[in-house]
């Protein structure tokens, strides 16, 4: 599980600093506008922030028991 939760983690930082990929364009394939562009790189920010606790969380409990 921690193993896991950190890629994902990783991976969601590392598309939103690149700003590329299915995420960053819209149902027609143009892409995004800033203001959406930029929600969307802070969602994949938050998200891969939450993955990384619950990554180094859960290593802790399974290395404390």
């Amino acid at each position: 599980m921690s193993v896991l939760a950190f890629i994902g983690g990783v991976w969601c930082i590392i598309v939103a600093v690149r700003g590329k990929g299915r995420a960053f364009t819209s149902k027609m394939g143009t892409p995004l506008t800033g203001k959406e562009a930029k929600a969307v790189k802070y969602t994949y920010i938050a998200v891969g922030i939450l993955l990384l606790i619950v990554a180094v969380v859960s290593a802790v409990q399974l290395l404390t028991e």
